[in-house]
């Protein structure tokens, strides 16, 4: 029996207990824990269903961000125009609703090709013209703004901050609960999640893009096309962006100039601390996930015992500089233990 055991705790628990995603669970566990009793010694209730519920819903609109970075990050690429192509994105929508009469269906379609759109021209600026991915989105993400000012503007030089619609499905989708306190958006993003877990864990294209992050030259050499997968991942990474658009857009009923500015470096954050190596190659979205509902808890947690939101973004920032240098000390390793 004893023996039997010990079998089991070598093959199954001690694997568990050394993964990434076990520690961040114990993480987020420790975390509910302290801000349940912080909050009720400042007069609040953080450890209720209505948190919970918050904390969810307030996953929505980063969790396609971080799917998307987390994506490129593995592939050993970084998009920083996520959010301006999501937010140009929201704008189209609000414009093809309002402006041009489009079903919402149609209206979503044509924000999300022109979101791939952005995608397709960062990957060839990665690709054809050897741009460095920062730099190349980091520009992109300017084009998309200034595009999305001419579209809000009508080729005026006043641009409308934003740009209301009124659609009934498209508020069911912001907001409605095809189960009682479970918003759709919610059903969406855990399905989203479960889905690129799959592809990215479990099949050949999950391993290219793996292999490709670790190393091109050798992915190149069994037969993987790195560039061909490089163009389908900047792709992904600014539908999910238009994605995150969408559902921006269909909560405040408004495609708006200043959508998604706060949540570009969220999304990385969660992906990072998920255990998504800056560096590519290593990491899934099991991690990324659970990365994400610490942030989001974190920042409501504090907000439940009173820490002004200026403090919670700094800690925030502070979050994601620990967790980049982590994962530097973590490459840093990898690379001594192969004598690199």
């Amino acid at each position: 029996m004893k023996e039997n055991f010990s079998v089991f705790y070598r093959r199954f628990i001690k694997p568990l207990i050394r993964h990434k995603v076990f520690t961040l669970a114990l993480l987020l566990c420790a975390m509910v824990v302290v801000f349940s009793i912080w909050s009720v010694a400042v007069g609040n209730n953080f450890f209720q269903a209505s948190t919970l519920k918050n904390i969810m819903n307030s996953l929505v609109v980063t969790s396609f961000l971080t799917i998307g970075a987390g994506c490129l990050l593995l592939s050993g690429n970084i998009d920083l125009s996520m959010a301006a192509i999501g937010a140009f994105g929201s704008m189209v929508l609000a414009l093809s609703i309002k402006e041009l009469n489009l079903p919402w269906w149609l209206s979503i379609i044509l924000a999300l090709l022109s979101c791939a759109v952005f995608g397709l021209l960062n990957g060839v600026l990665v690709n054809v013209f050897r741009f460095p991915a920062f730099i190349a989105t980091l520009a992109m993400a300017s084009v998309a703004r200034g595009l999305m000012f001419f579209l809000s503007s009508g080729g005026s030089d006043a641009a409308a901050v934003h740009v209301a619609f009124d659609n009934d499905v498209m508020k069911y989708i912001g907001r409605g609960e095809p189960i009682p306190g479970v918003q759709i958006g919610v059903i969406i993003m855990l399905l989203f999640f479960i889905f690129y877990g799959i592809i990215i864990s479990l099949t050949k294209y999950g391993l290219k893009v793996t292999l490709v992050g670790g190393n091109q030259n050798a992915a190149r050499l069994t037969g993987i096309n790195p560039k061909l997968v490089i163009y389908l991942l900047f792709i992904n990474s600014a539908v999910l962006g238009g994605i995150a658009g969408t559902f921006t857009a269909a909560r405040i009923f408004q495609g708006n100039l200043n959508a998604l500015a706060t949540n570009q470096f969220t999304g990385m954050t969660a992906a990072i601390l998920g255990g998504i190596s800056f560096g590519g190659g290593s990491g899934g979205m099991g991690g990324a996930f659970i990365g994400l509902l610490i942030l989001n808890t974190f920042q409501i947690g504090m907000t439940s015992v009173g820490v002004t939101t200026y403090w919670v973004t700094v800690f925030s920032g502070i979050i994601l500089l620990l967790s980049l240098a982590l994962d530097f000390i973590k490459q840093q390793r990898q690379n001594k233990s192969v004598g690199v």
